[in-house]
């Protein structure tokens, strides 16, 4: 199972059937409930049709070796019989959002500077109290592995909380932690000696200028020498280290130097693929530019070959996923649709069908003139369409905003107060400029519950 910050759970990241909520749920039952069964019974037939249709599009594209799924291959020994006691042997955490920096790719879901200063949201609230914390202690002496991300995971106090229950009920498991390399102080070094524990950095280039423009708020130098620091740790006590990086338009001129890195390191490095948002994924760009970007790394086979042994395999498995991205684009468009869990800040799927239509009812008798401006905004963030006034109000000549980051549009907004929050619709008021609006966020629900874009409403108020 995996834990998000928001409490959801999961069968693993990328997963868009939820199994419930820590805050509503008990453990035992969403371990053993009919939706974790369903899915079960579905990927046991390769069937990706609940909730890993993205896997599965990744599968059909690039086949299974290397795919995001195969890694689940090692802890999917046993089956799966109800009533049988069986326990889970891995667990995925993500208990908070606290994070320093403001990736690009990332989003205020995961990084709670981002939700604050890129999305003007309210900051989360904590998910996992002590119901969890008591329930989640029957399944650790079971587990084989546990793995942190976040957030950062040395700035989430949940995770404290879970490490020192490790310490106490399965001292000897394994846990690996998904850090940013930030942060090294007395309290990490307390942390990471109550446990077996083992470190995936994430790094997303290897020059200051590249690195800095994408993990906003990091410093590439001390980055790099806290890893140092992380791996010495690490290979006192016997555990593995590795480097997770995300490659995007943003730093592939830097791949063949961030595996050189890694490799006079004796570090493993493992990609993410990026899906989105759509600026930083190599696989949603015209079908020319991903051709081009492979045409630039194939040329640098022969030397990459020569530089690297730990690390080759990863070359060659991300050389060849960019080529059959290349092979299956066609007409200068992405081969890849959308697979992202989120529109905006509600999640895609959902309990049935919504649209903006009681929330402009509201925003119009609110107006001070009757008018409602809306902005739609799809999965991949761009804006598909915008109101003359909002354009206005932003600069923007007439359709100009049009295939736009809605960042442009977040980023003009000041004084952003949310007033309610749901999992459809989202309230606020907010300032452009002098002027105050009340603002409705709507997920566009169809009848199954599936969100494509999303819809924010504008109406103009008095102070």
């Amino acid at each position: 199972m995996q834990f998000a910050p928001d409490g959801e759970v999961s069968v693993c990241c990328q997963s868009l059937e939820r199994l419930g909520n820590v805050r509503e749920d008990r453990l035992a039952d969403l371990w053993n409930g009919e939706r974790r069964r369903d899915i079960v019974q579905r990927l046991r037939a390769d069937d990706y049709s609940l909730g890993c249709e993205a896997c599965g599009a990744e599968v059909d594209v690039e086949g299974r070796p290397g795919s995001f799924p195969e890694q689940f291959d090692d802890w999917a020994g046993h089956l799966w019989t109800p009533g049988a006691g069986e326990w889970p042997t891995r667990l995925d955490f993500m208990l908070s959002n606290s994070c320093n920096l403001q990736c690009i790719q990332c989003s205020g879901d995961f990084s709670s500077a981002i939700r604050i200063h890129r999305e003007h949201r309210p900051p989360l609230e904590p998910a996992y109290g002590d119901d969890f914390f008591e329930d989640v202690r029957a399944f650790l002496p079971h587990l084989e592995h546990a793995s942190f991300e976040g957030g950062e995971p040395f700035l989430g106090a949940e995770n404290y909380r879970m490490w020192n229950l490790i310490a106490e009920v399965n001292p000897d498991l394994t846990c690996t932690v998904c850090t940013n390399a930030t942060t090294w102080n007395r309290r990490v070094e307390a942390a990471i000696a109550s446990v077996r524990m083992g470190f995936i950095f994430s790094l997303d280039g290897i020059s200051p200028a590249t690195f800095e423009s994408i993990r906003i708020g990091a410093s590439l130098q001390e980055v790099l020498a806290n890893i140092d620091r992380f791996t010495e740790h690490a290979r006192r006590v016997g555990t593995d280290v590795s480097i997770n990086h995300c490659l995007m338009p943003q730093n592939v001129d830097e791949f063949p130097e961030l595996l050189a890195y890694a490799e006079g390191r004796g570090i493993f490095v493992n990609v993410s693929v990026v899906r989105g948002p759509v600026h930083c994924s190599i696989a949603r760009l015209p079908g020319d530019e991903i051709r081009a970007v492979h045409r630039a790394l194939v040329a640098r086979n022969d030397e990459m070959a020569a530089r690297l042994v730990i690390n080759h395999r990863t070359w060659v498995k991300e050389v060849a996923r960019i080529g059959a991205w290349a092979d299956a684009a066609s007409g200068g468009t992405s081969v890849w649709e959308q697979t992202g869990r989120t529109v905006l800040m509600f999640r895609c799927a959902g309990d049935g069908p919504y649209d903006e239509s009681d929330a402009e009812r509201e925003l119009a008798a609110l107006s001070c003139d009757g008018e409602v401006s809306r902005v739609v905004v799809g999965r991949d963030d761009l804006i598909r369409s915008a109101s003359p006034r909002i354009e206005s109000l932003t600069g923007a000549e007439p359709g100009g905003l049009v295939g736009a980051q809605v960042q442009v549009l977040q980023g003009r907004l000041r004084r952003f107060e949310e007033l309610g929050t749901g999992p459809d619709r989202v309230d606020a008021v907010a300032a452009f400029g002098e002027e105050r609006y009340r603002i409705a966020i709507v997920a566009r629900r169809d009848e199954r519950g599936w969100a494509e874009d999303a819809v924010l409403l504008f109406a103009l108020v008095a102070d």
